[in-house]
């Protein structure tokens, strides 16, 4: 035995004195390299594929545009310096061509890509899973709840939480202000938010508008950001801890719907929940999974609830958001739209309701579509997983295992769709094409795995800012740096819009100080 270790140790010296040296270290990296440079010269399935040069070999400038919130403007100067499809990582491409994104977004046959594991709490929820069988039947089980019949079963009980309680709450903010109030937009369109989705989620609502906010809020702009950095690089999700604040935010918010579940199983048991009392955790308790034909466990029932709350609340009020601020910059649109909206419900003492908006305001519901095409609440650029043996966008062939990210703004701005895409022209959905138009505003997804929660959300905005402007007047505070006459020479010299950050979600880059807005009452 002593003889066979002694040999083997001999061995070992001779094979480093012989192989293991500095010439055979350099030797290796010059054939290393050489090996390299003719695979990605003729090997390379993307090589043909326009891109930045560092693409070839990492993800890491790319995933650094995500992690700090600057992946729209990256992915724009990406776009228009490589065209409609653009190389962006070794085996990542992203897309802005509109028929392009279509295409990918319309079956379950590109499915999101594996960068959403990275983002699930134990197990996956409706808009993580990658899985169509689990992802269709999540959607049978709350989907019902999302539509407009489902929503108007309970749409009395949507504007009480919603659109009345704003107004009293601006009525209080402008009393107390001596007939001048200001409110913050980005804040209070998430305090209505996360009340009106708390009430369709658990029940009940957060009181976050008549209380000046609630910690749901933070917690949702916490997960978001969290979320966006682990799928930028999911590397980085076994050291959550380097980023303790958004973790204990997501966190947070994990344990506020777990207790939220254990309360209702506690009510049901004891008999003293009120059955008649239909929300979206009931929906879930009561479901079956179509798997093992047992009810969802409560890490099933978790990350349901979670995303319920960060759809729920941030796509809607940032959509909200923008929308004010761009009436804001542009008083002629502002005007107009409120001479529709008043003209049309002339009566203040009735609640003015989403239905009537759709049918009736033709030029309101044009600057919607117009805000949510220039602004998508959703932005940068969300991956799907080519699963076939290949697929052709844009004259290039992306062969199967390559991720393709779907770049929201560029669907929105693309030439041979838009005309003027910079510009904002609410007109351009009121003309003949318009109503095709509409079809090619994808701020909600497009395809199978299109926004489950859209209904909420434009029955929400159809709702709160009509009322919002036929019942007050609004303006911005005399020192923003923002007005109609502040204008952007990117833009064919419109007016400056908000700075932002892209994280999920656009928010407002500057959110206490540009987000004010001065309230009082209608005069006439």
């Amino acid at each position: 035995m002593e003889n066979t270790l002694v040999s083997l140790r001999s061995f070992s010296d001779i094979f480093l004195k012989k192989y293991c040296n500095s010439k055979n270290f350099y030797r290796f990296l010059v054939a290393y390299g050489v090996y390299k440079a003719i695979y990605l010269a003729f090997f390379d399935p993307l090589r043909k594929v326009p891109g930045p040069w560092w693409s070839r070999f990492t993800v890491i400038p790319y995933a650094i545009s995500r992690i700090n919130g600057e992946n729209a403007r990256y992915s724009e100067k990406l776009h228009n310096e490589y065209g409609p499809v653009v190389r962006v990582a070794p085996t990542q491409v992203s897309i802005s061509n509109l028929k392009d994104i279509k295409n990918v977004l319309a079956s379950y046959r590109y499915p999101k890509s594996a960068e959403y594991d990275a983002i699930i709490l134990k197990e996956p929820n409706v808009l993580t899973t990658t899985d169509e069988p689990r992802n269709r039947m999540r959607r049978r089980q709350i989907g019902p709840a999302f539509t407009f019949t489902g929503l108007e079963t309970v749409e009395e009980l949507i504007l009480d939480t919603g659109t009345r309680s704003f107004k009293k709450k601006l009525i209080e903010i402008i009393e107390n202000g001596d007939g001048v109030g200001e409110f913050n937009s980005f804040n209070f369109f998430q305090s209505i938010a996360s009340d009106v989705i708390g009430l369709l989620t658990f029940g009940k609502s957060f009181g976050a508008v008549q209380n000046d906010g609630h910690s749901v809020a933070t917690n949702v702009n916490g997960a978001l950001q969290f979320s966006t950095i682990i799928r930028a690089y999911p590397a980085l999700k076994p050291f959550g801890l380097l980023f303790p604040k958004l973790l204990s935010e997501r966190n947070a918010l994990r344990q506020m719907c777990l207790e939220a579940i254990k309360q209702r199983k506690n009510d049901i048991e004891n008999g003293v929940y009120d059955s008649s009392r239909i929300d979206i955790l009931q929906m879930l308790i009561t479901s079956i999974n179509s798997t093992n034909k047992k009810n969802l466990t409560n890490d099933e029932l978790v990350p349901e609830m979670v995303i319920m709350m960060v759809a729920g609340i941030d796509t809607t009020s940032v959509t909200m958001t923008w929308l004010l601020f761009i009436y804001m910059v542009y008083p002629d649109v502002y005007a107009k739209v409120k001479d529709e909206i008043r003209t049309t419900f002339p009566d203040r003492s009735q609640t003015i309701k989403y239905q009537e908006v759709r049918s009736k305001c033709p030029y309101f519901m044009a600057t919607l579509y117009e805000c949510m095409r220039i602004k998508a609440a959703v932005n940068g650029v969300m991956f799907r997983r080519n699963a076939t043996d290949g697929i052709e966008l844009s004259g290039y062939t992306i062969p199967k295992g390559v991720d393709m990210g779907v770049y929201t703004d560029g669907a929105h701005f693309d030439t041979t769709v838009w005309e003027k895409p910079e510009s904002f022209m609410p007109e351009r959905f009121m003309g003949p094409d318009g109503d095709t138009l509409k079809k090619n505003v994808v701020a909600f997804s497009y395809g199978v795995r299109i926004c489950l929660g859209r209904n909420l959300a434009w029955m929400e905005m159809l709702t709160v800012i009509p009322n919002l402007l036929r019942d007050f007047e609004c303006k911005l505070p005399a020192d923003s740096k923002y007005g109609p006459h502040v204008l952007d020479p990117t833009r064919n010299n419109e007016p400056l819009l908000l700075e932002d950050k892209t994280f999920a979600t656009r928010v407002p880059q500057n959110i206490k100080d540009d987000c004010r807005i001065i309230v009082t009452l209608r005069a006439d």
